[in-house]
């Protein structure tokens, strides 16, 4: 992947405009949208986006696909879902309220449909909501399956934000519900090592890895999905 400067979300959404992307970014990621889902690698609507370890860029490429998936709009539907209940960030990066979203649905009853929030005519975003040290009580309910697969019915593509798969259990819990995922990695800093565990880690759950997407990457021709780690 290219340099973060050049693949930050940028113009915050306002009045329904929906993230922008810089060109370069723009092109780049509609590589990356290209390689998992006309490709044929996904098996399913949803996407699970983790890293290995913290701040490696799992948000911003979660986000940034995103945007270029609802391009043109009207030609698919698509939810961007933060499940990152650790620290959540969808909220802060687009502009939007944190509440209510994906754990006030599941804890406390709260209609799916109080919890969307539209960027465009054709991107949705549910916030994390109000966690408040609940992430294992929205983890362990019964109702977050069923949450999860009502938005697999109601869009063509759903991308899901999720916490470092070696510091919490929570990204191996959803790859038990959705099965295909998208590692980050720091190119600079992320230890093989690291992003191998992660790897094992997802596998073990029954999840199938797509890919690498490697940040930070500063080869000439960027190259963002990999079949191995």
């Amino acid at each position: 992947m290219a340099e973060t400067r050049d693949t930050v979300v940028r113009d915050s959404p306002a009045g329904g405009r929906g993230p922008r992307l810089t060109r370069k970014a723009d092109e780049l990621f509609r590589g990356l949208w290209a390689s998992l889902f006309y490709s044929q690698r996904t098996m399913g609507k949803a996407v699970l986006l983790c890293s290995s370890d913290r701040r490696e860029g799992a948000s911003t490429v979660a986000c940034s696909l995103a945007a270029v998936g609802s391009e043109p709009a009207g030609v698919a539907r698509i939810a961007l879902v933060d499940c990152n209940f650790r620290t959540p960030r969808l909220h802060e990066m687009l502009g939007v309220r944190e509440a209510p979203g994906v754990a006030d649905a599941v804890l406390n009853g709260t209609a799916p449909e109080e919890a969307i929030q539209r960027l465009s005519a054709s991107l949705d975003v549910y916030a994390a909501g109000k966690v408040a040290g609940r992430t294992l009580d929205v983890l362990r309910s019964d109702n977050l399956r069923p949450f999860l697969e009502n938005l697999c019915s109601a869009y063509d593509h759903v991308l899901i934000d999720t916490p470092a798969v070696n510091q919490f259990p929570d990204a191996q819990v959803l790859a038990g519900i959705v099965t295909d995922v998208v590692l980050v990695a720091h190119t600079e800093r992320t230890p093989r090592e690291a992003v191998a565990q992660a790897r094992k880690r997802i596998e073990a759950a029954g999840a199938k890895v797509l890919g690498l997407v490697l940040n930070h990457r500063r080869y000439p021709i960027p190259r963002f999905l990999y079949r191995r780690v």
